[in-house]
């Protein structure tokens, strides 16, 4: 059962950095050259200096942790002095409404993924020894890792609406997000949020690299203080802000025309073009509800498909029911490998791919693509798909998910003894 942990967080010092909108930052993987450039001129005192500063080779790292070390020296950091879990809502506009995603930061016990902690998407390891160095050098937690679990009777939501009517510690608004912070400190409400998460599991939403650097580093350092625990936000699957939006396929270098296309897959889908890419988008979202797979598909020549699956039962022996109910792994194994010749498992065929997501309509989102042959729109899984397919211990494809909105670094820090 997952285990979790109040403890003493690292925050900024509201006395000297008046707006923490100035200083929180997005994950450091969506973070490019442009992005770090401007966070840099935001605030002498911007995370970026921490999680992904301007030094080259390891220089990074040992830069990183003399920064955290001289924040917390100069009370730019200060630690609260009572063991926390942090309350934290994200208020966002979404498709013209207002939405209010609710969870909270912890500590989490450190486990082999698999069992109470579960992955939900093939990721590639890159970034664990940069991760790593960093960890090894500011001996702290300082990203986040977005993690979600099941409760129907939505404990931590209940405890949240009491403290609304409290000030928060944080108030901020970055990128379209207002960011609402409170320290829980009642041992009563803690216990049932603990007894709440040990009775579930968990699953990474976000931070797959993150969670297994953790580990990996509790694995080295058995003998340091607080090694097997680091900091998480968790987020109720059945939460009413918990969005997951599709992440749409962009194929490139594959020029095959559409007589070609549709002969290669009409087995499998009964096909009807549809005279515009717009009604196309709103005749998949209209049918989300029903039982069957619509995919979309705008062609090269501006033509655009509805594909809707005829739902052969058991189409692959590799993998379980749950796998083969998803919309994306219909479009990697039976439309991008035949009629394609994409194979997602294979890195090189990788290259012919590119990816678009994000809290946009998908027309604004791909207005500024260059050529391309294939766009294929697919609808996102739901959160009890997601569980369902991470609990039979398999994976989904890359960039099957994407859960808006992040989480920002920089609200809460963790020292790794911290408790």
């Amino acid at each position: 059962m997952p285990n979790i942990y109040p403890f003493k967080g690292w925050r900024f010092n509201t006395n000297i950095v008046k707006d923490i909108s100035q200083v929180i930052v997005p994950p450091y993987d969506v973070i490019n050259n442009a992005d770090q450039a401007t966070l840099y001129d935001r605030s002498p005192f911007n995370y970026v200096r921490i999680i992904l500063n301007r030094s080259a080779g390891m220089e990074r790292y040992s830069k990183a942790a003399k920064t955290f070390s001289e924040w917390k020296k100069n009370e730019i950091l200060i630690q609260d002095t009572v063991p926390s879990i942090y309350l934290l809502c994200q208020s966002f506009c979404q498709d013209d409404q207002q939405i209010e995603r609710t969870g909270f930061i912890t500590k989490l016990k450190i486990t082999k993924l698999g069992g109470d902690v579960l992955p939900h998407e093939q990721t590639i390891s890159k970034h664990i020894n940069d991760r790593y160095n960093l960890m090894k050098a500011t001996k702290a937690n300082t990203g986040q890792i977005f993690m979600s679990y099941r409760d129907q009777t939505r404990t931590v939501e209940s405890i949240l609406e009491a403290y609304k009517n409290e000030i928060p510690l944080i108030d901020a608004v970055l990128d379209g997000i207002q960011y609402r912070l409170w320290c829980l400190t009642d041992e009563r409400q803690i216990n049932a949020v603990q007894n709440v998460v040990a009775g579930t599991k968990t699953i990474i939403a976000d931070g797959h690299h993150r969670y297994k650097t953790a580990y990996q580093y509790a694995q080295d350092h058995p003998e340091i203080n607080g090694s097997d625990r680091v900091m998480v936000t968790l987020v109720n699957a059945y939460n009413d802000g918990m969005h997951v939006l599709p992440t749409h396929r962009i194929v490139c270098g594959k020029p095959i025309d559409d007589d070609q296309f549709i002969d290669k897959i009409k087995g499998l889908f009964d096909i009807e073009k549809i005279p515009s890419a717009a009604e196309l988008l709103n005749e998949m979202d209209q049918r989300r509800a029903s039982n069957t797979i619509n995919l979309g598909v705008l062609t090269r020549v501006g033509n655009a498909y509805l594909l809707r699956y005829k739902g052969e039962d058991n189409w692959s022996s590799d993998l379980s029911t749950a796998s083969q109910a998803l919309d994306v792994n219909v479009l990697h194994q039976l439309i991008l490998k035949p009629a394609c010749g994409i194979d997602t498992r294979n890195q090189h065929d990788l290259g012919h791919l590119a990816y678009v997501r994000g809290n946009e309509p998908p027309l604004e989102m791909i207005k500024n693509v260059p050529d391309y042959d294939f766009v294929f729109f697919v609808n996102p899984p739901d959160l009890d798909q997601i569980f369902d397919v991470a609990e039979t211990g398999e994976t989904m494809p890359q960039k099957s998910t994407y859960f808006y909105p992040k989480v920002y670094s920089g609200l809460v820090m963790a020292g790794i003894g911290d408790r």
